[in-house]
This record gives structure tokens, C-alpha cells and sequence, in this order.
């Protein structure tokens, strides 16, 4: 299976969950791509345009996993920017992830996977999987561990 992995990360705590992923399903057969998503210029919270320097495109993969940073208790700006942006989902396999520094989920990260899968699911298809890792968690280790493989489960059919 040709999955693509479209993350966001600033500090490369996104990326590094990221890259879990992808050894795992990698160790798996699948084939496994990770795309990042960059921005021109800076990007903050109440910055109104997002222009991205590209837009991946996710029309050669089977499956796609989408992961981001909480910004400002929301799902941060680029990855708004680019689901907003990309083409129809359908036919994909979708799971989504977020990193946060707050310790608890509904800190912003259960807001941004919200706001995750409505953008998902207008794009003709549903998030079969998805998880929050808080950073300054004790159980960060864990929390990692069963993101990826609760994704690794639920991406390849």
C-alpha cells in the first residue's frame, strides 16, 4: 500500500512522531512517504492568510495520514490552509494526528482533531483513526507509542 504521511511541525515534535510512523509501517511492506508542509513567510495565531510554499498532493496514495501541531488551543493554520486546500479525499484511508504542549487533550487538542475530521470528512471521506499526543506529559513515551500504533492499524486495509 503507497501511504502518505502530510505533516506540519515547527519544533519537530509533529515530525518525529511522524517518523514513527513511518518506520513503522515501512517495517510493515507499505510503501511510505512524509511530505512536510512549509509556509512563506512567518505564521501566527490571528494571521489570516497562509500561503504555503507547496501543496502536496495526496492523488497517488492509498491511504494518508495528516499530523500537526496545537496552536493557540486550535489546529495550527498551515494544516488548516492545506486541507482547505486539497483536492477530494475520496476513496482514501485518513487518520489524523496532533502534538500539543499542554498536558491534557481537551487543552486544544481535541479541538484540532475536530476541526481536523470536518475538513476530512468534506473531502468525501472519514478519519478512521486519530490521536493527541501531549508534550509535557510524563506518558509522552506512551502516548507516541500507541498514536502509532493505533494509525499503523487502521491506515493499510
Amino acid at each position: 500500500m503507497n501511504i502518505g504521511l502530510i505533516i506540519h511541525s515547527q519544533t519537530g515534535h509533529t515530525l518525529s512522531v511522524a517518523e514513527r510512523l513511518q518506520k513503522k509501517l515501512s517495517a510493515a511492506g507499505h510503501t511510505v512517504n512524509l511530505e512536510r508542509l512549509e509556509t512563506e513567510g512567518e505564521v501566527r495565531p490571528g494571521v489570516k492568510n497562509v500561503n504555503l510554499k507547496s501543496v502536496p498532493s495526496v492523488e497517488n496514495y492509498d491511504a494518508v495520514a495528516f499530523g500537526s501541531p496545537v496552536h493557540g488551543f486550535a489546529l495550527a493554520l498551515a494544516m488548516q490552509a492545506y486541507l482547505h486546500q486539497v483536492p477530494s479525499l475520496a476513496g482514501k484511508r485518513v487518520a489524523c494526528f496532533v502534538t500539543q504542549s499542554f498536558p491534557f487533550a481537551w487543552m486544544g487538542g481535541n479541538n484540532a482533531l475536530h476541526k481536523m475530521r470536518r475538513a476530512v470528512e468534506a473531502k468525501g471521506t472519514q478519519v478512521r483513526g486519530s490521536g493527541v499526543v501531549n508534550w509535557s506529559r510524563r506518558s509522552r513515551e506512551r502516548q507516541i507509542a500507541e498514536v502509532v500504533d493505533r494509525l499503523s492499524r487502521c491506515l493499510p486495509s
